[in-house]
């Protein structure tokens, strides 16, 4: 049986983590730590072992209670994440860490499961076995971006579209530089995150999530930042799990637009993952049809999947489509006010 435990290693969670080709960067263990303990939000890891000797983990899901003012208890795995689902060694195995997570939404007064599967995992849903306690929803109206990487940067850039090439260039003879570090850049990062955040009207993470992202060894990650002389006016987050590099966060400022330094921040991310020996490079979610998925798909991304499994109890049901990060009266606020007041509220976001 599946053991329903805080008290697993981390050490014995980010082991599994690394050996099971199908977790991604947000199952290793800080990822949902720094989360729960920025936001005050409860966690809870569920894992099966093996019946060896040796005692194996054989699959995990991580799991926060999510419960936002005036709505009904859900368990995510993970919110402000992609994916961060089942991972087992054994359809049979995922199965039971299914059953577990419902079991766990009784104890804890949860109405709702909802499991975010990214990729191809063995995990299926026996909805025969579900007992007509719980309805079952699988919601796919987000889509994850994966590309090959290539051996060389030369390789590369030979494998991308003028077009592309060209904005490279552009946004260099405007003057545009990179830098690659870890916590020292926070500050450039954040101040170009907070403010596209702002001017997309959206309530902006609280500084703390990318400050113990970048403080942690663990989870390998790094800002990559675009200066148009000490102005920082693109910036990203990457995180490098296993042969894969992951880019959940990418921003740039409106106004510099025209010199182009998305252009080279994409450019440096994905020369970044080459260099530091990456095969893969995986752009984050979009919506299939946005303009967001057309500008990563230029790069080279393909969609992958990414299925939301929602499990409702009776007579209830919730649609994570019905959420949105985007508030119309946000875009009016000042700079500073925005990156005060937006924390209190994307807490109560899951997306």
């Amino acid at each position: 049986m599946a053991d329903i435990s805080q008290n697993i290693t981390q050490s014995a969670w980010d082991e599994y983590t690394t050996a099971n080709s199908a977790a991604i960067f947000s199952h290793r263990y800080d990822w949902g730590e720094i989360f729960a303990l920025t936001y005050r939000l409860p966690i809870f890891r569920l894992a099966t072992w093996s019946n060896t000797e040796n005692r194996k983990i054989s699959g995990i899901l991580p799991l926060i209670l999510f419960e936002a003012p005036g709505k009904e208890k859900r368990l995510i795995s993970l919110p402000y994440t992609d994916g961060a689902g089942i991972v087992a060694d054994y359809i049979q195995t995922g199965d039971r860490l299914l059953f577990s997570a419902l079991k766990l939404a009784d104890e804890v007064g949860a109405i709702h499961v909802e499991l975010r599967q990214a990729g191809d995992g063995h995990f299926q849903v026996p909805v025969h076995d579900l007992s007509g306690r719980w309805s079952h929803t699988a919601h796919a109206f987000k889509t994850g971006l994966l590309r090959p990487l290539p051996e060389s940067s030369v390789e590369l850039w030979s494998q991308l579209s003028a077009k592309v090439r060209n904005q490279v260039r552009k946004s260099r003879k405007c003057g545009c530089t990179v830098k690659t570090g870890g916590i020292e850049l926070f500050e450039e990062f954040y101040s170009v995150f907070s403010e596209n955040m702002r001017d997309l009207g959206s309530p902006v993470h609280d500084p703390e999530v990318f400050l113990g992202l970048l403080a942690k060894t663990s989870l390998k990650a790094k800002a990559v930042v675009v200066f148009v002389d000490a102005l920082p006016v693109a910036a990203a987050i990457v995180l490098k799990h296993n042969s894969t590099l992951f880019n959940p966060w990418a921003s740039s400022l409106r106004r510099w637009r025209p010199s182009c330094p998305n252009m080279l921040l994409y450019w440096a991310m994905l020369e970044y993952g080459i260099d530091t020996g990456c095969r893969w490079f995986d752009f984050g979610r979009s919506s299939p049809k946005a303009s967001t998925c057309r500008f990563k798909c230029q790069w080279g991304a393909e969609m992958q999947p990414l299925v939301w499994h929602v499990f409702s109890r009776r007579p209830s049901a919730w649609n994570p489509h019905s959420e949105s990060l985007a508030h119309n009266d946000w875009k009016t606020l000042e700079l500073q006010s925005s990156r005060q007041d937006g924390p209190a509220i994307r807490r109560w976001i899951s997306l």
